[in-house]
């Protein structure tokens, strides 16, 4: 009833105006005698006030309470949506950009929600009401009312089209620039330590820049579009009003019809006017909704087949069979085979980039496999859930990653369900304790940003208890000790050799003496395995291993055989 509020509003104010001005004509000579006549011209009056204003907040106190709802929905719908990609899809994007694509999502749905509650639906009923109530006045106002409404709407129409394609190139380039932002503030640090200050700013300068033309460009063609209505505008009112002078001139209509018909067209007009104003803002906001919803159009690379069965771990063996695989333009695999045994402790080993990484990621399924399989106990991991295979694969990467927030949620991240006695254990294993028992709020105390508040051999530690907490039949560390120092690192292998037992590993090291007491050895080059055994084995083969071990220094491979 609210979107009648309005245009109840703007056309029985005239019609009382109207009963009111007859009523002074009429009783002009015998004044006392009027208040009788008025009375029920003035209780309508009383009565439309108290309808207005009853449906109005009423009207409001229901869209508060269920905008805020349905905005939520969306964001988090979004936002899940978004999550479920993989680390290559985030690789490609800012992250400033995604969450400011989901921002604009939620604001312009509230900005159309808005505009279309007012003024659009109450313009609708005043149109069509108006042009009833100016119909039983005389036909020729309705007449005009509604030729002048469809030219008004044709104009906006025209123009507003164009201002959906202008504000959906000036949101990409928002989001773009606040992308730029981001990805600047995130890396804050490096900023400082070169001093790079008035580079950044400069570097955002083209981005500004784009921003800035895409905006106005925007902007000035919506005030193109004014220019035209302004001038249909004055002519509309200007033949309105000499109809209605010709008309009373002519005895053909009261002095109180002349209000009525003032009043009512003078609110229309500015109806007109107000809807002609927020077309462009709200073809803008499609725009801008359209540009945020390419987030939502980019399919997710993690779903599941729809015949997908959970992954049922036995023994924990994970095999390769004929796997082709390709990141970009670069070919990493090709009909590879390889057999991990269930409770194997397999070290990866091989210079940058000879493909040690990707094997992991194709076991994790973060990228898909061009040919071939690859199966865990039998079962191919491209029809198994993904919620069940990452549930029972735990990986210590060698760059930690954490969350801003306290050092328990970081460490139960890897099984919220665990208990405080469960947490604490892994933190102990992994000398965690050693540090937060001396930090003041201990397990409460928010790390920063990525772990900005800690130092790296403690990001290291948290992030080896948190896979202590999993609990996972399946380990694999990537350089998790390597930002730790000797000593720690000597403590922390004795934990990592209990979480070792009884499960599948595998290893990836650059320090070799890590790799001597895996149970087998596999030695990466350009995407081929091109050794395979224990460490004392292939050191007496005198290959590629033997010379990675007598190239390294200060205990660790080099990148590359040239470094």
């Amino acid at each position: 009833m609210d979107a009648l509020a309005w245009p109840l509003d703007v056309l029985l104010w005239p019609y009382i105006l109207h009963l009111i001005v007859d009523v002074f004509g009429q009783y002009e000579t015998n004044r006392e005698a009027a208040l009788s006549a008025l009375k029920w011209p003035i209780i309508g009056g009383v009565g439309l006030i108290l309808y207005i204003e009853t449906t109005s907040r009423t009207m409001g106190f229901l869209l508060a309470g269920a905008i805020p709802k349905l905005l939520a929905r969306i964001r988090i719908a979004m936002f899940d949506h978004v999550q479920h990609h993989t680390p290559h899809y985030f690789n490609e994007r800012f992250a400033g950009t995604l969450a400011n694509k989901i921002n604009d999502m939620t604001t312009q749905v509230e900005q159309i929600i808005q505009q279309l509650f007012w003024p659009f639906v109450p313009a609708i009923f005043a149109a069509i009401l108006g042009a009833v109530a100016l119909w039983f006045v005389n036909p020729i106002f309705a007449l005009i009312w509604l030729a002048w409404l469809v030219v008004h709407l044709t104009i906006c129409v025209f123009f507003a089209s164009k201002c959906d394609r202008l504000e959906a190139i000036h949101g990409e380039a928002r989001s773009g620039l606040i992308g730029k932002i981001v990805d600047s503030l995130t890396n804050n640090f490096a900023v400082n330590l070169f001093f790079r200050f008035d580079y950044e700013k400069n570097y955002l300068n083209p981005f500004q820049k784009d921003e800035i033309n895409s905006n106005t460009i925007s902007k000035r063609y919506v005030e193109k579009m004014r220019i035209v209505l302004s001038c249909f505008y004055f002519l509309a009112i200007v033949g309105i009003f000499g109809s209605m002078i010709h008309l009373w001139v002519k005895n053909q209509i009261t002095t109180g019809q002349v209000v009525q018909v003032f009043t009512t067209m003078w609110s229309l007009s500015n109806i007109l006017w107000v809807v002609g104003s927020t077309l462009p803002f709200s073809f803008q906001s499609i725009g801008i909704l359209k540009q945020a919803y390419t987030v939502v159009m980019d399919p997710s690379d993690l779903g599941d087949k729809s015949d997908a069965q959970p992954l049922k771990i036995t023994r924990g063996m994970i095999e390769f069979e004929n796997v082709s695989f390709q990141y970009g333009e670069k070919k990493l695999f090709e009909n590879k085979r390889v057999k991990i045994f269930g409770g194997e402790k397999v070290g990866l080993v091989g210079y940058t980039g000879a493909g040690k990484s990707s094997f992991i990621n194709l076991i994790l399924r973060f990228y898909p496999v061009r040919e071939g399989k690859i199966s865990i106990d039998g079962q191919d991991i491209s029809m198994i859930t993904l919620e069940s295979l990452r549930r029972q694969i735990a990986l210590i990467p060698q760059d930690p990653l954490l969350f801003h927030r306290t050092l328990r949620e970081n460490i139960m991240y890897g099984n919220p369900d665990a208990s405080e006695q469960e947490m604490k254990e892994a933190a102990r294993l992994a000398h965690c304790d050693s540090f937060i028992d001396k930090i003041p709020k201990g397990y409460e105390a928010k790390v920063g940003e990525r772990g900005t508040k800690l130092s790296g051999g403690e990001k290291q530690r948290i992030a080896i208890a948190r896979a202590l907490l999993a609990n996972s039949p399946i380990l694999i560390l990537d350089e998790a000790t390597s930002s730790l120092d000797s000593l720690t690192e000597s403590y922390i292998q004795e934990a990592l050799d209990q979480l070792m037992k009884d499960r599948t590993t595998l290893v990836i090291a650059h320090r070799l003496s890590t790799l001597s007491r895996m149970d087998r050895i596999l030695v990466f080059n350009e995407g081929r395995i091109v050794e395979e055994g224990k460490h004392s084995d292939l050191l007496a083969k005198k290959g590629l291993y033997a010379m990675m071990w007598n190239m390294q220094v200060g205990g660790f491979l080099p990148e590359s055989p040239r470094s």
